[in-house]
């Protein structure tokens, strides 16, 4: 049988290097990748003549372990070789290093990133070995472009071993010099590079990223950078790294990590620097071990404060970053990137959900086996496998929803809202002991997974008291002694009995809290209408003033002048009897009546009067003076019935007769005693006139005689039948009117308007 062989044409450049690398900050990155790769431990990424095209270039200088000839022959020139991903790196040089970094590529196509940059290459690189050389490669990208018929092996790369070079303190590693630049890269260029490489590396994982810097030199920008105030615009320097915990984010935040060989997986939740819950479960994602996601969420302070640090908008900063063994794996976090589909999730519930303008964070890949692997494509993200899938589903389930759960679900943010037009507070801000119910419902319901293992959370959140919460308490108990008993963890056995203890103590105080409360309740509310009465006007005292001469005085003037009214009625009525007009005696009569109920009236309550009694109508709050006098006056005389008053904060000041109101209250007050009545209870409705509400439970009015009880001298007790006469008359000559609700369960209900 005959062979056969590929060919290659030399157009294989473009499709490994400018097509395949579209973004010029990704070239630079993976250069950057290539340094740490190579042991490095500072690269400088360098502009010289920025401003003029012509000799414009990029160098990327790193101190790295360098190449020998035979490295470039079998290692650099080699297309799509990559020694980091055979293990063959190994037996060069890192089983000598102490500390042994993991890969940040793998591909063998980094190095086209070169071409991105710029037509030509001039590659200097010195190996730290014993009598090394200085190899020089030159390569003129251009040549691989002129004719796809040509082999790509057959496109020569001049090559030169070297005496020197005009780099000082050159002692190994590896220089690249791209001219020929393909990208203008002015100061603002440079700067988003700048902040481009900020997010390269994630200075927290665990792949010796500390021992690793990132220096921008461009000379063409000193000036300008000496008179820059802000430090974040200024150029030239070593790349900072943000560590998003050392910014201070007043936050909630949720920590997820798959930990113990991909065996269990730990998940802490804090909100504003306490603790929630801390939790371990059992992993049902057998693709994903070393993976950790930390999840911030910007609430309005949250965003204030990250751009009071940053000097820039979270959301144009990013949003969910993925790191792979310290590097970032682009294009995620980017700003209007959403390949994890965050705001495409969001639209279809907008006030339920997380967006990436709310979320800050990272997904830290660590391992050399994982199987969660770039795309050839540097800005392509991770290949859609099932490790993919599972990383996906991992993101969800266990961070971002409980993150919401949380978030939206119980602490609305933990912003407080304010009203636009009068800046007062519409929803205060939520704190984790505001809302202790809902979180200890959260715990319960954690419990019932069967994949925990361990949960840990903050005692306080045990200390309720409410029903709800006391049968969650149950539950909860009923949870951790199944984990107990199927862990069996001995720490969670004893938890599960000292949360039982505790759920019964609660039970228990919560027993003896509603034996008293009644009690209580009756205390405070005597001593609540007693305070609040203190406070009013003051209209009645609870003692006699049978001394002061003054009220002696009033109390003689208002038996005389009602005295001489009586004796002139009187008269009246006998010459209406003589001249045999009978309807206009009994009027009379009648008149002689209320007089005479009016001095009656006069003597109960002219000793304790604060006001001038000799004034008939005084202008006042009707509110407390009713309200005082059943206090003050009535109830000393009347141990009998009982009044409970309501709404006492409330006022109204008005004209009004004090012995024409207080004659509307005894009348209704003697017809309750009269009804068997021992209790009666007051209330206001006070909107554009002040509305009494006088509730007793007695016998009530029956529907029969219901339309006559207003009616002169209607009685069903044998009494006089003028008491509910005379209230309509007094109302009505006030404007006032009386109406009557006889459809209580018990007693009967007046509302009485002035």
């Amino acid at each position: 049988m005959a062979e056969v062989q590929f060919r290659i044409s030399s157009f294989l450049k473009d499709l490994i290097g400018r097509e395949l690398i579209t973004d010029e900050f990704v070239a630079v990155f993976e250069l950057v990748k290539n340094s740490f790769d190579a042991n490095a431990k500072a690269v400088k990424v360098i502009f010289e003549h920025q401003y003029n095209p012509e000799n414009a270039k990029i160098i990327i200088w790193d101190d790295g372990y360098g190449m020998n000839l035979n490295d470039l022959n079998n290692k650099w020139l080699f297309v799509a070789h990559s020694d980091k991903r055979d293990g063959s790196e190994d037996k060069d040089y890192r089983d000598k290093i102490q500390h042994r970094r993991i890969f940040a590529g793998a591909k063998g196509v980094g190095r086209f990133s070169c071409d991105r940059l710029g037509s030509y290459l001039n590659l200097i690189t010195l190996k730290n070995e014993p009598n090394a050389k200085i190899e020089a490669l030159s390569i003129d990208w251009t040549s691989f472009e002129e004719d796809s018929n040509k082999e790509f092996i057959d496109i020569k790369v001049a090559h030169q071993t070297v005496q020197s070079v005009q780099y000082t303190n050159f002692a190994h590693g590896t220089i690249l010099e791209i001219s020929g630049l393909r990208d203008v890269w002015d100061r603002n260029r440079i700067q988003r590079l700048k902040i481009s490489l900020e997010k390269l590396i994630n200075p927290i994982q665990e792949n010796d990223v500390d021992d690793f810097s990132i220096e921008i030199i461009a000379p063409d920008e000193i000036l300008r950078d000496q008179k820059e105030t802000d430090n974040r615009k200024i150029i030239n320097g070593i790349i900072q790294n943000v560590v998003f915990e050392s910014l201070g984010l007043k936050t909630t935040q949720i920590k997820v990590s798959v930990i113990e060989n991909g065996g269990v997986i730990q998940s802490t939740l804090i909100d504003r620097g306490v603790e929630i819950y801390s939790l371990k479960e059992r992993n049902p994602y057998n693709k994903l071990y070393d993976i950790t996601i930390s999840l911030f969420v910007l609430n309005r302070a949250g965003k204030m404060n990250f751009k009071k640090i940053m000097g820039v908008n979270s959301v144009e900063y990013g949003s969910v970053f993925i790191y792979k063994n310290g590097f970032r794996i682009y294009p995620f976090g980017e700003e209007g990137d959403d390949t994890l589909q965050i705001d495409r999730r969001k639209q279809q519930g907008f006030y339920r959900f997380l967006g990436t303008r709310d979320l800050i964070g990272r997904i830290e890949i660590n391992g050399e086996k994982s199987n969660l692997k770039e795309t050839t494509s540097r800005d392509g993200g991770l290949i859609k496998n099932e490790s993919w899938e599972q990383l996906y589903n991992f993101f969800y389930d266990k961070a971002l929803k409980r993150l919401e759960a949380y978030t939206v679900g119980i602490i609305k943010w933990g912003d407080e809202k304010f009203d636009k037009e009068t800046g007062e507070i519409i929803q205060p801000e939520l704190k984790p002991e505001d809302v202790k119910d809902k979180i200890f419902d959260i715990i319960t319901s954690l419990t019932r997974a069967k994949d925990v293992l361990d949960i840990s959370y903050n005692k306080d959140f045990l200390q309720i008291y409410e029903a709800k919460q006391e049968k969650s308490a149950v539950q909860l108990v009923k949870n951790l002694t199944r984990i107990a008993e199927e862990t069996n963890n001995p720490t969670f056995v004893k938890q599960a009995k000292a949360v039982a203890r505790q759920v019964s103590q609660l039970k228990q105080a919560k027993e003896e809290a509603e034996r008293e409360n009644e009690e209580i309740k009756q205390e405070v509310d005597a001593i609540s209408q007693k305070v609040k009465l203190v406070t009013s006007e003051n209209l009645f005292l609870r003692s006699d003033v049978t001394k002061d001469v003054q009220q002696l005085e009033n109390l003689q003037h208002h038996i005389t002048h009602t005295s001489n009214l009586i004796s002139e009625i009187a008269l009246q009525a006998i010459d209406a009897i003589k001249s045999n007009k009978l309807e206009l005696a009994i009027k009379k009569i009648d008149k002689l009546l209320i007089k005479n109920e009016e001095i009656a009236t006069l003597s109960n309550f002219v000793s304790k009067a604060k006001f001038d009694t000799k004034v008939k109508k005084i202008n006042g709050d009707i509110v407390s003076f009713i309200n005082e006098y059943l206090v003050n006056v009535f109830s000393t005389i009347n141990t009998k019935l009982k009044i409970d008053l309501n709404d006492c904060d409330k006022h109204y000041t008005m004209k009004f007769i004090p012995l024409e109101i207080i004659i509307i209250i005894e009348n209704l007050l003697r017809n309750s005693i009269t009804a068997h009545a021992n209790t009666v209870n007051i209330s206001w409705d006070i909107k554009e006139k002040p509305v009494l509400i006088y509730r007793d439970n007695g016998d009530g009015i029956s529907d029969a005689i219901l339309e006559h009880i207003f009616e002169y001298r209607f009685s069903t007790t044998g009494g006089g039948g003028l008491g509910m006469c005379h209230i309509k008359d007094i109302l009505q000559n006030m404007n006032g009117m009386i109406e009557v609700n006889n459809k209580l369960v018990k007693g009967v209900e007046f509302k009485i308007s002035f």
